[in-house]
């Protein structure tokens, strides 16, 4: 009876059932990227040889960031929920960082606010259907990434999401370059998005643009479109970036969600509108 980290192929394989059971639908490959991150730094709650409930975080610089908590139906109201999320707490701490972040459902904002976190500002998470229909011919402004281009691309996202992610850009980038773009203007970089398929569809972002125009944003998503191809595209942005929101009414919306961005301790977060779309939600 109790918590232990997640290690071994069947904590993956329950992790990722639940999910399923509450429609989340995250892969093996999402949640062992987050064990790539950080191997120590998820746990499971175990009782009678069953498992109950999953916790998953990573960490960066000084930013600490829980991903999932999802309790099984049997097992709430008991508050193992709560006891998963000390555990990570304490770890996060543990590890020195000085912030905490997360997207919070509707029924773990309570949970969280009982333990210092607040909102700071909402996301987006929206569900399309990409189609060929969707997909425009766009001209020569936007050229593939290559790995030569990433310390530009890293430096843009660690200055607009604050803190050092350099692991998870790398990481995304290694899983799937081909989904990779690159906007540059005069030698210097304007913008860039990342984006790969999963088992279930395809997850965009980060996605971020610097310019003043936002043609070259729009530039940007439509040259990823024709690498992904038709099917289920998984986006998480910002309301306050009009034009994000904009760019995402061509596609038809199957399913959208406004989620409060939690944050307990130091808010190093901008939230910039020059950010159109986050890597992940577990992913911060």
């Amino acid at each position: 009876m109790g918590i232990h980290v997640i290690k071994d192929r069947p904590d993956l394989d329950y992790a990722v059932k639940l999910t399923h059971d509450e429609h989340w639908f995250y892969t093996h490959l999402e949640i062992g990227r987050m064990l790539e991150l950080d191997p120590d730094g998820s746990f499971v709650y175990e009782e009678d040889g069953r498992r109950l409930a999953f916790i998953t975080t990573v960490n960066y610089a000084g930013t600490g960031v829980i991903g999932h908590l999802i309790v099984s139906k049997e097992a709430r109201r008991r508050r193992i929920g709560e006891r998963l999320l000390l555990e990570a707490m304490g770890y996060l701490e543990g590890k020195g960082l000085d912030s905490i972040m997360l997207y919070a459902s509707g029924d773990g904002a309570k949970l969280y606010s009982r333990h210092g976190f607040t909102t700071r500002q909402h996301a987006l998470v929206l569900h399309t259907r990409l189609e060929e229909r969707h997909i425009r011919k766009i001209g020569p402004k936007c050229e593939p990434m290559t790995s030569k281009d990433l310390p530009a691309v890293i430096e843009m996202d660690n200055r607009l999401f604050g803190d050092d992610r350099s692991r998870i850009t790398k990481i995304l980038f290694r899983d799937y370059p081909q989904g990779a773009f690159k906007l540059e203007r005069g030698g210097q970089l304007v913008g860039f998005i990342m984006g790969r398929p999963d088992h279930v569809g395809y997850d965009l972002g980060p996605w971020a643009c610097e310019s003043s125009n936002p043609e070259d944003a729009e530039a940007l998503f439509d040259s990823l479109l024709p690498v992904l191809g038709s099917g289920i595209l998984y986006i998480g942005t910002f309301p306050r970036n009009e034009h994000a929101v904009r760019i995402f009414t061509r596609i038809p919306k199957i399913f959208e969600l406004p989620v409060p961005l939690m944050i307990r301790g130091n808010d190093r977060y901008p939230g910039s509108d020059r950010v159109y779309a986050v890597a992940a939600m577990e992913l911060g």
